[in-house]
C-alpha cells in the first residue's frame, strides 16, 4: 500500500499538486480511491494524511542519519545507510527504531524525496 502512496503522491508532486511539503485534498483522495480499489479495503483521505505524516517523520530519521551522524556512510547505488557493526550497535542501543534505516535498502527513496523531501 505505501509503495501505491509514494507512486501516486510523487506523481501529484512532479504535476504541481504540493504546496510547501502539504498536497491538496484532492490528491489524498485519489491515493485513498487506488488503495480502495486495489486492495479491496477502505481507505479514507484522512487516513492517507496520516501515513503521510508518518513517512515525513521516517524521512526525518533517514536525513539525520544519512547527512548529520558521523560513522554513517550512503550508497547512493543500493539507496542504503551504512555503518559498520560497532555503530550500529551504539545507535540502535539509543534509538531502537533507527535499526529499520541502517544498513538495509531505503525502498522508493526517490519518490519518497518528492514526496516528504
Amino acid at each position: 500500500m505505501q509503495n501505491l502512496l509514494l507512486e501516486i503522491l510523487a506523481n501529484e508532486a512532479l504535476h504541481g499538486n504540493k504546496y510547501s511539503n502539504i498536497f491538496k485534498h484532492a490528491s489524498y483522495a485519489k491515493v485513498a480511491k487506488a488503495i480502495t480499489e486495489k486492495f479491496i479495503i477502505e481507505c479514507t483521505p484522512k487516513q492517507v494524511e496520516h501515513r503521510f505524516k508518518t513517512l515525513k517523520t521516517n524521512w526525518n530519521t533517514i536525513a539525520l542519519l544519512r547527512n548529520k551522524k558521523s560513522g554513517f556512510g550512503w550508497n547512493d547505488d543500493l539507496k542504503m545507510i551504512t555503518c559498520d557493526r560497532t555503530m550500529y550497535e551504539k545507535e540502535v542501543a539509543v534509538h531502537p527504531n533507527h535499526a529499520k534505516f541502517l544498513n538495509k535498502k531505503i525502498e522508493m527513496f526517490d519518490e519518497m524525496a518528492l514526496v516528504v523531501g
